[in-house]
Protein backbone atom coordinates (compact mmCIF):
# COMPACT_ATOMS: atom_id res chain seq x y z
CA UNK A 1 0.00 0.00 0.00
CA UNK A 2 1.14 3.58 -0.96
CA UNK A 3 2.69 4.96 1.92
CA UNK A 4 0.81 8.25 1.45
CA UNK A 5 -2.61 6.62 1.61
CA UNK A 6 -1.84 4.63 4.42
CA UNK A 7 -0.96 7.99 6.77
CA UNK A 8 -3.73 10.04 5.09
CA UNK A 9 -6.14 9.44 7.34
CA UNK A 10 -3.83 10.29 10.47
CA UNK A 11 -3.29 12.83 8.88
CA UNK A 12 -6.68 14.29 8.73
CA UNK A 13 -7.12 13.38 11.93
CA UNK A 14 -4.21 15.72 13.48
CA UNK A 15 -4.93 17.92 10.57
CA UNK A 16 -8.38 18.74 12.21
CA UNK A 17 -7.96 19.12 16.19
CA UNK A 18 -5.60 22.47 15.63
CA UNK A 19 -8.82 24.04 13.34
CA UNK A 20 -11.28 23.34 16.05
CA UNK A 21 -9.15 24.43 18.55
CA UNK A 22 -9.31 28.14 16.69
CA UNK A 23 -12.25 28.07 16.33
CA UNK A 24 -13.05 27.33 20.01
CA UNK A 25 -10.41 29.76 21.12
CA UNK A 26 -12.24 32.51 18.08
CA UNK A 27 -15.39 32.01 19.12
CA UNK A 28 -15.73 31.88 22.76
CA UNK A 29 -17.20 35.01 23.28
CA UNK A 30 -20.76 35.39 22.98
CA UNK A 31 -20.69 38.95 21.78
CA UNK A 32 -19.23 36.67 19.07
CA UNK A 33 -16.38 39.62 18.86
CA UNK A 34 -13.64 36.59 18.31
CA UNK A 35 -12.17 37.67 21.94
CA UNK A 36 -12.18 35.03 23.80
CA UNK A 37 -13.05 35.71 27.45
CA UNK A 38 -11.27 34.41 30.09
CA UNK A 39 -14.34 32.87 32.02
CA UNK A 40 -15.23 30.62 29.05
CA UNK A 41 -11.54 29.31 28.89
CA UNK A 42 -11.02 29.13 32.12
CA UNK A 43 -12.29 26.67 34.61
CA UNK A 44 -14.43 23.24 33.82
CA UNK A 45 -16.96 23.97 31.27
CA UNK A 46 -18.91 21.56 29.64
CA UNK A 47 -18.75 22.75 25.72
CA UNK A 48 -21.36 21.60 22.81
CA UNK A 49 -20.11 21.92 19.22
CA UNK A 50 -23.10 20.92 16.96
CA UNK A 51 -22.30 19.88 13.37
CA UNK A 52 -25.10 20.65 11.33
CA UNK A 53 -25.57 18.84 7.84
CA UNK A 54 -27.39 21.34 5.38
CA UNK A 55 -29.67 18.99 3.87
CA UNK A 56 -30.92 18.64 7.35
CA UNK A 57 -32.74 21.71 6.56
CA UNK A 58 -34.95 20.47 3.81
CA UNK A 59 -36.09 17.52 6.17
CA UNK A 60 -38.47 18.33 8.92
CA UNK A 61 -38.23 14.87 10.71
CA UNK A 62 -34.30 15.68 10.60
CA UNK A 63 -34.25 18.94 11.70
CA UNK A 64 -36.91 18.70 14.46
CA UNK A 65 -34.39 16.72 16.89
CA UNK A 66 -32.45 19.39 16.62
CA UNK A 67 -34.75 22.02 16.97
CA UNK A 68 -35.90 20.26 20.46
CA UNK A 69 -32.66 20.69 21.70
CA UNK A 70 -32.01 23.80 21.07
CA UNK A 71 -34.75 24.99 22.70
CA UNK A 72 -34.38 22.47 25.97
CA UNK A 73 -31.47 24.74 26.62
CA UNK A 74 -31.84 28.58 27.74
CA UNK A 75 -30.76 31.47 25.88
CA UNK A 76 -27.97 32.12 28.10
CA UNK A 77 -26.52 28.41 28.16
CA UNK A 78 -27.19 28.61 24.36
CA UNK A 79 -24.62 31.48 23.94
CA UNK A 80 -22.10 30.44 26.78
CA UNK A 81 -21.63 26.65 25.86
CA UNK A 82 -22.99 25.94 22.63
CA UNK A 83 -21.57 26.37 19.02
CA UNK A 84 -22.37 25.79 15.69
CA UNK A 85 -20.65 24.66 12.33
CA UNK A 86 -22.76 24.37 8.76
CA UNK A 87 -21.16 21.79 6.39
CA UNK A 88 -22.13 21.25 3.09
CA UNK A 89 -21.34 19.65 -0.04
CA UNK A 90 -18.74 21.13 -2.23
CA UNK A 91 -19.57 22.21 -5.61
CA UNK A 92 -17.63 20.78 -8.51
CA UNK A 93 -17.21 24.38 -10.36
CA UNK A 94 -15.42 27.07 -8.22
CA UNK A 95 -17.75 29.72 -9.06
CA UNK A 96 -21.20 27.86 -8.24
CA UNK A 97 -19.25 26.73 -4.75
CA UNK A 98 -18.78 30.18 -3.82
CA UNK A 99 -22.66 31.25 -5.19
CA UNK A 100 -24.25 28.18 -3.35
CA UNK A 101 -21.69 28.99 0.05
CA UNK A 102 -23.81 33.11 -0.03
CA UNK A 103 -27.24 30.53 -0.56
CA UNK A 104 -26.20 28.01 2.26
CA UNK A 105 -25.56 31.48 4.18
CA UNK A 106 -28.92 33.20 3.55
CA UNK A 107 -30.77 29.79 4.73
CA UNK A 108 -28.59 29.75 7.25
CA UNK A 109 -29.41 33.46 8.82
CA UNK A 110 -33.14 32.49 8.10
CA UNK A 111 -33.13 29.58 10.48
CA UNK A 112 -31.31 31.20 13.24
CA UNK A 113 -34.00 33.82 13.35
CA UNK A 114 -36.88 31.97 12.76
CA UNK A 115 -35.81 29.71 15.68
CA UNK A 116 -34.15 32.08 18.17
CA UNK A 117 -31.19 29.89 17.97
CA UNK A 118 -28.93 31.71 20.36
CA UNK A 119 -25.67 30.34 19.85
CA UNK A 120 -23.11 31.14 17.13
CA UNK A 121 -23.28 28.90 13.78
CA UNK A 122 -20.62 29.14 11.07
CA UNK A 123 -20.59 28.34 7.84
CA UNK A 124 -17.89 25.52 6.95
CA UNK A 125 -16.63 27.46 3.70
CA UNK A 126 -13.60 25.46 3.01
CA UNK A 127 -15.42 21.98 3.67
CA UNK A 128 -13.00 20.94 6.53
CA UNK A 129 -15.71 18.88 8.35
CA UNK A 130 -17.41 17.45 5.47
CA UNK A 131 -15.77 14.10 6.21
CA UNK A 132 -17.08 13.99 10.04
CA UNK A 133 -20.38 13.58 9.21
CA UNK A 134 -22.24 10.67 8.24
CA UNK A 135 -25.76 12.53 6.07
CA UNK A 136 -26.20 13.83 9.48
CA UNK A 137 -26.24 16.05 12.38
CA UNK A 138 -24.10 15.48 14.59
CA UNK A 139 -23.07 16.90 18.23
CA UNK A 140 -19.51 16.98 19.70
CA UNK A 141 -19.40 16.60 23.48
CA UNK A 142 -16.33 18.36 24.73
CA UNK A 143 -16.35 16.91 28.62
CA UNK A 144 -13.83 18.50 30.83
CA UNK A 145 -14.61 17.04 33.66
CA UNK A 146 -14.05 13.45 32.02
CA UNK A 147 -11.58 14.86 29.65
CA UNK A 148 -12.98 13.50 26.99
CA UNK A 149 -14.83 14.66 23.81
CA UNK A 150 -17.76 12.44 22.55
CA UNK A 151 -19.81 12.45 19.42
CA UNK A 152 -23.64 12.24 19.36
CA UNK A 153 -25.28 11.72 15.95
CA UNK A 154 -29.16 13.31 15.91
CA UNK A 155 -31.51 12.09 16.68
CA UNK A 156 -30.02 11.01 19.88
CA UNK A 157 -30.32 7.31 21.64
CA UNK A 158 -32.74 6.95 24.47
CA UNK A 159 -30.81 9.18 27.36
CA UNK A 160 -28.09 10.71 25.60
CA UNK A 161 -30.45 13.71 25.15
CA UNK A 162 -30.53 13.98 28.80
CA UNK A 163 -27.15 13.39 29.62
CA UNK A 164 -25.91 15.79 27.19
CA UNK A 165 -28.27 18.29 28.94
CA UNK A 166 -27.45 17.59 32.51
CA UNK A 167 -23.70 18.48 31.55
CA UNK A 168 -24.85 21.65 29.77
CA UNK A 169 -26.93 22.91 32.14
CA UNK A 170 -24.72 22.10 36.01
CA UNK A 171 -23.32 24.89 37.08
CA UNK A 172 -19.90 24.08 36.76
CA UNK A 173 -20.31 22.32 33.18
CA UNK A 174 -19.26 18.94 34.49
Amino acid sequence: MNPRKRFFPLFCLLGFWPILAALFICCSSPAGDGAAKPSAISGRKTLCWILIDFDTFFCSPCLAPLLEFCQALPGPIQEERLRGILVYSRRSDGNEDSRYARVVQTKMQGFIKANDIRFPIVLDEHHLFNGLLNSNTQALLFDDQRQVVRKFSFPFQPGEKSDILNLLLSNDGG
